[in-house]
């Protein structure tokens, strides 16, 4: 039995192949007919190109001719890059402090902003129900539910400790504020987990790494990670975490307290039109 996925068609497609002409074959872990139905594999080789695709009976088959096409290829290229591979390749093999995982990081969100058409306030989609659709990295001023970003944020109300550059999952919106799952508060094995699932439209984690995050207290612009950058995004070693706003606070002991409230948990899906 395939396995069902969450992904979802333009809200103004006319028929099967339009309403999902928008998909690339690299929004899932697989591009194969265990994870996309007939009728997406058919609008993504109608994308690409591939004639009288209608004529495959064999989904894997006609997924093989959509992966020799250019466009396909092409696609990959821009998307096979992840910020972590960037930043790794920098390291040519050697241990970085944090610092110097900042200082790449911040590098990179100053050449996105170079690039003025991807430096945007709104979306060009509604945020939740075409999540698919962030299939690049975007600087952006303010969040959106169902995205995933970097930012600085300093702390403006009394807290034990928090993260200065967390990695937030945006669950909720309001006036002057925003909701999110930090997912830097849970060690690297569970928070590739965490992440994976989220991808999938699931949320299953421990209520205490649920934050309300101030807009006045975010210091940097937000950057809005595509989706496959989500996995490898949530493995750099950029947390942050200060005692009281000052001294450096050991992520070992923020893990081992987020351990202490697994049990307390908040589980659903990812609520899409």
């Amino acid at each position: 039995m395939a396995k069902k996925n969450n992904l979802k068609p333009k809200a103004y497609a006319k028929n099967n192949i339009e309403r999902w002409k928008h998909l690339t074959g690299y929004e899932l872990e697989d591009f194969s007919s265990e994870y996309y139905t007939r009728d997406q594999i058919r609008a993504i080789a109608s994308r690409y190109g591939v004639k009288n695709y209608s004529k495959y009976k064999n989904m894997d088959e006609l997924i093989q001719v959509i992966k020799q096409t250019l466009g396909y290829r092409e696609k990959g290229k821009k998307q096979r890059e992840t910020i972590y591979e960037k930043i790794r390749d920098k390291t040519g093999g050697e241990s970085k402090s944090l610092s110097w995982y900042m200082r790449e990081l911040k590098s990179l969100m100053v050449d996105i902003k170079k690039e003025q058409y991807r430096m945007t306030i709104d979306q060009k989609f509604d945020s939740v129900q075409n999540l698919v659709l962030q299939d690049q990295n975007e600087l952006r001023r303010r969040v959106f539910p169902g995205h995933m970003y970097f930012y600085e944020y300093e702390a403006t109300t009394p807290q034990p400790y928090y993260d200065k550059f967390p990695l937030v999952y945006v669950l909720s919106t309001g006036g002057g504020y925003f909701y999110g799952i930090n997912l830097h508060y849970l060690g690297y094995k569970d928070r590739l987990i965490a992440t994976k699932k989220l991808f999938l439209g699931q949320i299953d984690v421990p209520k205490h790494i649920i934050h309300k995050y101030l807009n006045r207290g975010c210091k940097s612009s937000f950057l809005d990670l595509a989706t496959y950058e989500w996995e490898t995004a949530s493995m750099l070693p950029v947390e942050d975490f200060v005692f009281r706003g000052k001294v450096s606070y050991d992520k070992e002991l923020v893990w081992e307290e987020t351990k202490q409230y697994k049990s307390n948990k908040l589980k659903g899906a990812v609520r899409r039109k």
